[in-house]
């Protein structure tokens, strides 16, 4: 791979107005985004087997307009409304004299699968004559554009075994951190890491395997004065926080003797009564039971760390990448907007606020060079934050490590594709002398959406002001659009000149769509 594009291989593309080098450099990306974690989680999560489809629009932009690349994106089941969407995207843009010739440098494949496996399983599956089929066509695009000269690689979400034999096979190249790296972002581990780069975490338990552990544990940080948990299954197969319990033993202290009567057997009582409350924990996951939970404690562990309050908290991310090379490179900062009691990742906001963004991004870079010197060679990570306010000033404690893409980074390759810049050191995006920020969601679900046509969606966005323009470099990108059909939900990205205006852009989306349902078909 030639250096150009192999400092491009995890980034979905370029953020420069086009390719320097010579048309044989340009990259030939496969995109197969797949989510792999938990298949029953896959189940239960509202259009979770459409997620492949949400990087379509950044790869559209980046690796095509932007890096005059060629695109073979992989989802399961098929996109719809495609060539409508494609062309969608292929408008974002000014008007290019090879237009036209962008649209057949685009392929879409899409398996007619909607089981909730992963879509690295769709495509392997060795009874299948669909996947077969699909291999096929990888294996003729990989052909032809290294028989063109170009650089061809294979991008994902996460890191996959079953990624990496397909990369194998089709002898690409992946963009994330190797399969066997994935226990370092367990909880556990993933606390241990930040603890170890000097990021300060929440007091904690050792990692349990009985729940009759885990009430011990919370024992002694009860003694310590915490009183409010979040019981973390030790697993990477639960994204979005959904494999998190809440528990608030507030009412406690009379069950905790004074100093002078603490001993061996009131630790165990007061271990006993913990052991007791636990079925009363919130699940984040609300469509399994506690008996579901308790299980999962069992097979993969869990630890229990307080649950921190203030008067103004706030959940800042970072994102970050490892190259090839070794660097360690920040990416980007977000607040994250989340529901479910503070633990579901539901959207975000660019930039993280200002007061702290400096701070997250050093503490981030830290995480990285720690992942590093324990092996991890490349690909994508991030670190997930809380920040406190006092009078004293923020308060940055780590909550969670993240080996992988992040939700955040569709938009923030969307946005910065758009845009054409880079990320100041400081972390915002600067057009021209002045700032750009955004609010993205991939949550704006109505059961009254549902029947509506991604088609439709596009022509009521492009008609209307909300529209995404590229001579201000501000309005609404739409993304995730196949789940409307059947879940009513998609997603969007609002960039503005600042935070009220792209929070008023996200309003007008759902007005508008709205204004759709009122309508009628």
């Amino acid at each position: 791979m030639c250096s150009h594009c192999a400092s491009r291989a995890g980034s979905s593309g370029s953020r420069r107005a086009g390719h320097d080098g010579d048309a044989s450099c340009r990259p030939a990306r496969i995109c197969i985004q797949s989510r792999e974690c938990s298949p029953q989680l896959l189940e239960r999560l509202t259009g979770a087997t459409l997620f492949p489809e949400r990087f379509l629009g950044s790869a559209v932009v980046n690796t095509v307009c932007r890096s005059g690349g060629h695109l073979l994106y992989v989802t399961a089941p098929p996109v719809a409304d495609a060539d409508q969407q494609v062309d969608y995207y292929l408008g974002l843009l000014p008007e290019r004299p090879e237009r036209g010739a962008e649209r057949a440098r685009i392929r879409l494949v899409g398996l007619d699968d909607r089981s909730p496996r992963w879509l690295s399983e769709k495509i392997l599956d060795p009874g299948s004559a669909d996947a077969a089929r699909v291999r096929a066509v990888l294996r003729a695009f990989v052909e032809r554009e290294e028989g063109n000269g170009r650089c061809v690689g294979l991008s994902y979400f996460e890191p996959s075994e079953p990624l990496e034999r397909l990369g194998r096979d089709l002898g690409v190249p992946g963009d994330q951190a190797h399969s066997s790296c994935i226990p370092l972002g367990t909880k556990h581990a993933g606390r241990e890491l930040l603890r170890s780069a000097g990021v300060e975490v929440p007091q904690g338990s050792a990692l349990c395997h009985t729940l009759t552990e885990l009430a011990g544990e919370m024992a002694h940080l009860v003694r310590r004065g915490c009183r409010r948990f979040v019981v973390k299954l030790n697993s990477t197969a639960y994204g979005g926080g959904l494999g998190n319990a809440l528990l608030d033993l507030g009412d406690i202290g009379d069950l905790v003797p004074a100093a002078d009567g603490q001993d061996g057997q009131d630790d165990g009582r007061l271990a006993d009564r913990i052991l007791a409350r636990l079925p009363d924990a919130v699940l984040m996951d609300v469509k399994i039971t506690w008996q579901d939970f308790a299980e999962a404690v069992e097979r993969e562990g869990a630890l229990a760390e307080e649950l921190l309050a203030a008067d103004e908290l706030l959940s800042p991310s970072f994102q970050g990448r490892i190259g090839d090379d070794g660097t360690v490179a920040a990416v980007s900062t977000h607040d994250q907007v989340l529901s479910g009691s503070g633990q579901t990742f539901t959207g975000c906001a660019f930039p993280a606020d200002a007061a702290y963004r400096r701070a997250v991004i050093g503490h981030g870079l830290r995480v990285g060079r720690a992942l590093r010197e324990r092996g991890v060679t490349g690909g994508d990570y991030g670190v997930d934050f809380l920040a406190l306010r006092s009078a004293a000033g923020w308060r940055l404690v780590g909550c969670e490590l993240n080996l992988r893409a992040t939700g955040t980074k569709h938009a923030f390759t969307m946005a910065g594709g758009l845009l054409g810049v880079a990320p100041t050191e400081d972390g915002r995006l600067i057009v021209d002398g002045a700032e750009r920020v955004y609010e993205a969601s991939d949550g704006i679900m109505d059961t009254r959406y549902r029947g509506l046509r991604p088609a439709r969606l596009i022509r009521a966005i492009s008609g209307s002001p909300l529209r995404y323009d590229h001579v201000s470099r501000t309005g609404v990108v739409l993304h995730m659009l196949s789940a409307v059909v059947t879940y009513g939900k998609f997603g969007a990205v609002c960039i503005g000149r600042n935070g009220a205006e792209a929070g008023a852009m996200m309003r007008g989306v759902r007005a508008l769509v709205d204004g759709l349902v009122a309508a009628g078909p």
